[in-house]
């Protein structure tokens, strides 16, 4: 009963963390990190300010909490046990996920990168807690299911970062439509595309590896 009991507490905990960190996202999204203050946050998120400090120091507490979270969100929804073994298929659900995630995701994690061109510390935990082990997860997929190449480390290393980086790029444009040209065209066309010029290009390195070799 007491394990029940502290369990349930455990889990209140947590929502009431989750729902003060949406109430910041909302926050710092509107007025941005520095302008923002607890105030504002506490009204946002529907509870007293002073709640907001049993449960973060500062703001920038948030902010890094708000990082954890989205690299735990992350790695739930996109990282698969049991990917498809076709690279097309793999590439193009990693890329659909990746969308996906950005669209339900992208005002939470709009605060954080907005910060990581100044806060030296927060960009090298974003890096080690998502963009590293999404990226570890797409090179490990390339080096064993795509042709090798003469150099195939460096082959692998690129292919997953700019797996991410074409998509994240692509989605910035649409969603803000930065480009008026974007509103003709589906997500589903943006991932179909990239994956093909990867693809493209993986394939057609391995053409010329056998042409030299």
């Amino acid at each position: 009963m007491l394990k029940l009991s502290l369990d349930f507490k455990e889990q209140m905990a947590e929502a009431r963390r989750i729902q003060i960190l949406m109430g910041a996202a909302q926050v710092f999204s509107k007025k941005g990190f520095h302008q923002a203050t607890t105030k504002e946050i506490a009204a946002a998120a529907d509870v007293s300010e002073g709640t907001i400090y049993n449960y973060f120091a500062n703001k920038r507490e948030l902010l890094i909490a708000m990082m954890e979270l989205l690299a735990r969100w992350s790695l739930e929804g996109i990282v698969r046990e049991n990917p498809p073994d076709d690279p097309k298929e793999f590439l193009t659900t990693l890329l659909r996920d990746l969308y996906q995630f950005l669209r339900e995701r992208g005002d939470f994690a709009a605060p954080v990168l907005a910060e990581i061109f100044t806060d030296a510390e927060l960009r090298q935990a974003l890096y080690r807690q998502v963009v590293h082990p999404l990226a570890a997860y797409t090179e490990r997929f390339l080096k064993t299911h795509t042709p090798p190449s003469s150099k195939p480390h460096t082959k692998n290393i690129i292919g997953a970062y700019a797996t991410m980086g074409a998509i994240l790029l692509n989605f910035v444009i649409k969603a803000n439509n930065l480009d008026p040209r974007y509103s003709q065209i589906s997500a589903e066309a943006i991932i179909e595309w990239i994956v093909t010029l990867l693809l493209d290009d993986l394939y057609a390195r391995q053409e010329l590896v056998w042409l030299v070799s």
